[in-house]
């Protein structure tokens, strides 16, 4: 979207995750380039699949553009869109990055998806944080300059395979990246009948807001906490109700782990209601948290 009065030259490269559009040859080019031109205080829709070289293709995405504008990336599945899922752009990389939510149990597809804006390797880091006071697990992988690289999280390590799991991603300042996570479950008889996608966070926060949120027979709803820290911590969780009245929480979580409310059953009076929430450190220590709904 160009905002502006004045058109906007947007430059799109799109970053593969092996040549673009070939077989894999060594030194060939992994982006794709495109020219767009947003008239002014304009929308613009560009189908990745029509650009050529990438009508079957994984890639991430850089735009430049001679104008601020706003971006978002909605992607959709199995031709007839029964799937989809939205997000929108970061606005630069960074060097550390933070996930909460995560599962590969219960039929849970988990996917890491990092790239690598810059023209040297990229030495990453992923601390995998577990639940149930599982020892966390730390994998280094490296990513070649200017691509993107996919990691299903349920190969990575044997601790990975059946998990709860959050995430902290770290590189070297000099080499920042940008992270997202998607996830996506066999659900209705289809295959990734539910899915959705997330970019990472870049700083932890002793406080967390959520303004929606609805329990009961057909939405459930889960907050997903991350403690990266060595030492554990305590949250507090206070679930605001329509009526105005306020349900108060409290939860402890364990040094670099990952830690699971299940909203529905933390209070008999949030069994089946509108629901919205804050988490407090009590000892005002930053920790990870996300927000995940599901249904019917």
């Amino acid at each position: 979207f160009n905002p502006n009065a004045a058109p906007a030259a947007v430059l799109v490269r799109f970053l593969c995750q092996r040549a673009c559009g070939v077989p894999d040859i060594p030194g060939q080019d992994t982006i794709i380039r495109r020219l767009v031109t947003l008239a002014p205080f304009a929308r613009g829709t560009l189908d990745a699949s029509t650009v050529p070289g990438l009508a079957d293709e994984e890639f991430a995405t850089i735009l430049e553009s001679d104008q601020p504008v706003v971006v978002d990336r909605t992607m959709t599945w199995d031709g007839t869109a029964y799937g989809s899922h939205a997000e929108t752009a970061m606005s630069a990389p960074a060097s550390t990055w933070y996930l909460a939510e995560g599962a590969t149990i219960n039929g849970f597809k988990l996917f890491y998806l990092l790239q690598n804006p810059n023209a040297v390797e990229a030495r990453v880091t992923v601390e995998y944080l577990l639940g149930r006071g599982l020892p966390p697990v730390t994998v280094t992988y490296t990513l070649a300059p200017r691509s993107r690289t996919t990691l299903d999280v349920s190969t990575q390590h044997p601790s990975l395979r059946a998990a709860e799991v959050s995430a902290r991603i770290a590189t070297a300042p000099e080499t920042p990246i940008l992270v997202e996570r998607a996830m996506y479950l066999n659900a209705g008889g289809r295959l990734f009948g539910a899915g959705h996608a997330s970019a990472g966070i870049t700083t932890p926060a002793p406080t967390w807001s959520f303004a929606e949120g609805a329990t009961g027979a057909y939405f459930d709803t889960f907050l997903l906490l991350a403690n990266p820290s060595p030492d554990p911590i305590t949250v507090r969780a206070t679930f605001l109700l329509p009526s105005g009245a306020t349900i108060e929480r409290t939860y402890d979580v364990g040094a670099k782990s990952r830690f699971n409310i299940w909203v529905d059953q933390a209070a008999p009076e949030l069994a089946d209601t509108a629901v919205s929430t804050v988490l407090e450190s009590v000892d005002d220590e930053p920790f990870v948290a996300e927000r995940a709904m599901w249904w019917p």
